[in-house]
């Protein structure tokens, strides 16, 4: 390697030190497998319909709702609506089930579960908010048909991630891209007001809006917002300023650490690419509710996964 390929290919920072506890890590990783075939819920099997029956109007429930979740993890590896028939028969065949479902009750039913995720517990978090994009396969050319333009391909969704957890916490999913910071303060104010304890937020040079840094001020929420190259430092955000001298004083590369800034790596990147690694990034839905939805349950299935 040459002098100046080397002077490119220069690391950033300290050499990386391995301290994980592999048996953990492995065990984790192993566990996102059990969770497919986890059955604890047929146990109060009986007592779950009761519960969702009662005072309901109507045909009821001959299902639960767990056996119904238990489906949306299969459904979000992208098994079809008829193999997942199969499949419930078969448990239920070999005694693991008391009964099975048709494939169009499963549809219909995880069609209509919430994948709100659960909030994070604790107090003072750090969160990072990144946008990326999911394919539309079967519903691109419906995409480009209905809002035009030929790159009407991608279902975009802004996610915002615990730095500490790596877990996601909300999401938008949209059909036409919209704005990252606007989106990123929507998400924000649901969870303070759904009492969720925020220190910091942080995101790329996309976030980098004078609403959202001032949204945050007013909330008393610390940005961590990469400034833009040529920003000035004598705009009317206080913190934005201060972001900004201090960046030009000590170095994008030292703000970025003595800020923390690198979280965001594995608090947004880390969580797209895990889940489009575990359940794919392709949209096989063909309407506009069903790959809405259908982006959802990935993300919904992963935090799952890594509650588990």
């Amino acid at each position: 390697m040459t002098d100046l390929n080397k002077k490119l290919h220069k690391r950033w920072g300290r050499k990386f030190k391995d301290t994980r506890d592999w048996h953990i890590c492995n065990e984790q990783l192993v566990k996102r497998g059990e969770i497919l075939l986890d059955l604890d819920f047929v146990r109060n099997w009986d007592s779950e319909l009761e519960g969702m029956n009662a005072g309901k109007r109507g045909a009821p429930y001959q299902f639960p709702e767990s056996l119904i979740q238990l489906q949306a993890l299969w459904h979000a590896k992208q098994l079809p609506y008829r193999m997942i028939e199969g499949l419930t028969r078969e448990l239920a065949w070999m005694g693991n089930l008391p009964n099975y479902d048709s494939y169009s009750q499963a549809s219909r039913r995880i069609s209509q579960l919430d994948y709100s995720l659960k909030l994070p517990e604790g107090e003072d978090l750090v969160v990072f908010s990144d946008g990326s994009g999911m394919q539309a396969v079967n519903g691109g050319e419906y995409l480009r048909e209905k809002y035009g333009k030929k790159n009407r391909r991608w279902v975009q969704i802004i996610l915002l991630g615990d730095a500490k957890t790596h877990q996601p916490i909300s999401y938008e999913i949209r059909l036409l891209p919209a704005s990252e910071p606007d989106s990123t303060e929507r998400q924000v104010k649901k969870l303070l007001a759904s009492g969720v304890s925020l220190k910091s937020v942080g995101g790329d040079g996309g976030l980098d809006k004078m609403s959202l840094w001032n949204f945050l001020d007013r909330n008393s929420i610390v940005p961590i917002i990469k400034p833009d190259e040529n920003a000035l430092s004598d705009t009317d955000y206080p913190s934005r300023n201060e972001a900004v001298l201090e960046r030009n004083r000590i170095g994008y590369k030292k703000w970025a650490r003595k800020n923390g800034y690198g979280h965001r790596w594995t608090a947004t990147e880390g969580i797209f690419s895990a889940i489009k690694r575990i359940f794919g990034e392709q949209i096989k839905a063909t309407s506009e509710r069903g790959m809405l939805q259908e982006a959802a349950c990935k993300i919904w299935a992963y935090q799952r996964m890594q509650r588990a």
